[in-house]
């Protein structure tokens, strides 16, 4: 056999040299066992998580979320704020048509000065001393009739007024007729209770004139009657005016906290019913997070235990709290809609009990919403 054949016959026979298997296995076996020992390490430091906290991801930053209504129904005429303006207690958010308001509040306040000075008169009245003649007599009661028979015909006009500004506000809602037209029927009817007005009170002037005719030394305690009659119609109007100063404020909506305005549901020009939100706000300050624990675990969870927060949108932040309130019932019993069986197929599934945990002081801004973790101190479950 030559050199040539010995060679080939090798070549198809080659084992690998001793010394080069066990450098080929070297890496292989530290990889091998490095994961087994980073393997040993998770599921240790998992065991070790496991008892020392109940943990869960099904939670989130809540907070109160403020609704802010209208009192009153009206026309907004100003908008002051847009969601994420930050505001303070007592600022203006709305403004709402206020001028049929101030208008009836001007009423209330000349009634109130009517009486004032109808009670002036009937006080210097009191300390007159005279009698009157007959003719003065007859030309009172005469003035009182044609008063009244004023305030008849001003109550008939109002009436015929209201009963067209009914009509006419009904054929508004339809569409029948224009703007111009209803406020038109408005303004008549207005003016009809102004005219009512006027005669009611030359009424009460024509009566005071006649009290004034039989008025004698006599009939002194009547006048001290009319007094007392006319003082309390004077409180009576005057809590009318204040009650009024009350409903123009409402007209103006503020915020009732310091915080941010989460939505805003209106904009200038826009009619607003009473009842109808109108903003959404929440401070910032005071949010806490809201953890929904699995029944199984819900034992080892108590009221006072320490509890460490991971936030999604801050995963750098340091958040710690406190367990302060566990529910008694599930999150299903406290949905809106819950689920029935109705199929009778039924599947048991882990329910979740809603856990509050206070956050204590510090510095990250949380949004209400964001998802978090939260890994709650375990405490040895109650028999």
């Amino acid at each position: 056999m030559d050199q040539k054949t010995i060679r080939t016959e090798y070549d198809s026979k080659w084992v690998m040299p001793p010394g080069w298997r066990k450098r080929l296995l070297a890496p292989r076996l530290i990889l091998a066992i490095t994961s087994l020992l980073l393997g040993v390490a998770l599921v240790s430091a998992w065991l070790i998580d496991r008892s020392h906290y109940v943990s869960t991801s099904d939670a989130r930053i809540a907070a109160d979320i403020l609704s802010v209504s209208a009192d009153v129904s009206g026309t907004i005429t100003a908008a002051y704020v847009a969601s994420g303006d930050r505001v303070k207690t007592g600022d203006l958010l709305y403004q709402i048509d206020d001028r049929e308001a101030r208008h009836l509040l001007s009423e209330y306040l000349a009634e109130e000065d009517g009486l004032v000075a109808q009670i002036q008169r009937e006080r210097t009245q009191l300390g007159l001393v005279g009698s009157r003649s007959g003719t003065h007599i007859d030309a009172s009661r005469a003035d009182v009739q044609s008063a009244r028979a004023a305030v008849e015909a001003a109550k008939a006009d109002l009436m015929a007024a209201q009963q067209d500004y009914d009509r006419e506000l009904r054929l508004k809602e339809t569409g029948l007729i224009t703007q111009n037209v209803w406020e038109q029927a408005q303004n008549k009817r207005l003016a009809a209770q102004q005219n009512l007005r006027g005669a009611e009170a030359r009424l009460s002037s024509s009566a005071a004139k006649e009290r004034e005719a039989v008025i004698s030394k006599s009939d002194a305690s009547l006048v001290e009657h009319d007094l007392n009659i006319l003082e309390a119609a004077l409180q009576r109007a005057r809590a009318q005016t204040e009650g009024q100063k009350v409903i123009i404020e409402k007209h103006q909506i503020r915020s009732p906290i310091d915080g941010v305005v989460d939505e805003t549901f209106f904009d200038a020009g826009e009619r607003t019913l009473a009842g109808f939100r109108v903003a959404l706000l929440h401070d910032p300050g005071k949010v806490w997070v809201s953890a929904n624990i699995k029944e199984t675990q819900v034992r080892y969870v108590k009221v006072g235990a320490s509890a460490h927060i991971k936030v999604d949108s801050a995963p750098g932040a340091n958040i710690t709290g406190h367990v302060s309130v566990i529910r008694d019932l599930t999150v299903a019993e406290a949905a809106l809609m819950p689920n029935p069986n109705a199929t009778g197929v039924f599947t048991k599934i882990t329910q979740r009990i809603p856990v509050r945990v206070d956050l204590d002081p510090g510095d990250t801004h949380l949004r209400p919403g964001s998802m978090v973790r939260v890994a709650i101190e375990r405490r040895k479950a109650e028999k």
